[in-house]
């Protein structure tokens, strides 16, 4: 089922939580709202499932008018980063939970609500933990145990909010990537809130990236990292090193306070790994000092100095052992891809000007 947000708007008293928000996510696509904390991702998706009500705009689902139905009439699954699992409830007797509390003329037969616990605790991967309750699972467990609870009244829509925010990262990475399968098989449309950029990249179908109550960006996960829009998006998707400077052709002259010229004031940003490291002076090098050089696992972290700005340097293992970097040399740094924002853009410097 589609979901359509149209001109959505959100204030708490003076605070703007929500401004006029478009966003259209079509059947069965799974939809990562990605942003840092109060960018208003958390308001939107309880928008979507009716347990709050926005000052203005629609949400639709297949084309039908929802903005003012209740939360229980949306037929929306709901899976919350603490779970929400009832503690003196088995975990069978949790999934069947919502069953079990619809209307008479709409609640299934009971020999039907066991056979869709069934196969949901078996799709979860969990049907061996029927009969045991919350308090004996681990973090991992409950979750997906959540989940079932939630695609257990046969949702049309399924929004989970920070779903594994509060799971150490092995356990994350493991479940991101079991939802991913998960989505692929059942095919229901879903959204899901989480400023983890990881997270968001790896799991979903398409990114929207939001800041301060607005969207940045709207793409596949390829798209928002490789091509971000605006300079926040560059920041915020990953390690990026940011050069206020005057453009020189495809490289940008680390020069604060100079004055403007032809070319334009403009910020420069280049991502750690898209820069390469040489030991002699190249054709559109700029000259560096070597300040740390870190080994971190597969790869090497290498942070320089130029003209007082620190660069920050990624490069595989086999490349530094080539160059046999150490703290102190003096190098030659050279771009193999730059993204250039033209001035002004006060915003940003507010933000600093580092990596």
């Amino acid at each position: 089922m589609s979901i359509e947000i149209r001109h959505i708007g959100k204030r708490f008293g003076d605070y703007v939580a929500l401004e006029n928000i478009d966003l259209h996510i079509p059947t069965g696509e799974l939809v990562a709202l990605l942003g840092p904390s109060g960018c208003g991702k958390t308001t939107l998706l309880r928008i979507i499932a009716g347990m709050e009500s926005a000052d203005c705009g629609q949400v639709l689902f297949a084309g039908e008018e929802a903005t003012h139905l209740p939360a229980r009439e949306r037929n929306v699954g709901f899976v919350f980063q603490h779970y929400a699992l009832f503690r003196h409830m088995t975990v069978f007797e949790n999934v069947a939970f919502g069953l079990r509390v619809k209307p008479r003329k709409m609640r299934p037969a009971e020999h039907e609500i066991r056979r869709r616990v069934d196969d949901l605790l078996k799709l979860v991967q969990l049907d061996w933990l029927a009969d045991r309750y919350p308090s004996q699972l681990s973090g991992g467990q409950r979750q997906r145990i959540a989940l079932a609870r939630a695609l257990a009244v046969e949702p049309r829509v399924l929004l989970l909010d920070e779903p594994f925010g509060a799971l150490d990262t092995k356990v994350r990475k493991e479940l991101r990537r079991w939802l991913r399968r998960l989505h692929d098989e059942m095919h229901i449309s879903s959204v899901f809130v989480t400023h983890d950029q990881e997270e968001a990249l790896e799991v979903a179908d398409r990114v929207v990236v939001m800041n301060q109550g607005k969207i940045e960006q709207i793409g596949s996960p390829d798209e928002v990292y490789s091509n971000p829009a605006s300079p926040f998006v560059y920041r915020f998707l990953g390690n990026v090193n940011v050069f206020h400077s005057r453009l020189h052709g495809a490289w940008a002259e680390v020069d604060r306070d100079s004055p403007s010229v032809d070319a334009g004031e403009a910020i420069a940003f280049v991502r750690p790994h898209d820069i390469d490291i040489e030991r002699r002076a190249v054709a559109g090098g700029l000259e560096a000092i070597i300040q740390e050089v870190q080994v971190i696992g597969p790869r090497v972290r290498v942070e320089l100095s130029h003209d007082a700005e620190l660069i920050e340097v990624e490069l595989s293992r086999e490349r530094a052992n080539i160059l046999s970097l150490a703290k102190g040399q003096q190098v030659w740094i050279k771009t193999r891809k730059l993204h250039v924002f033209s001035s002004p853009l006060v915003a940003m410097e507010e933000e600093g000007s580092g990596i």
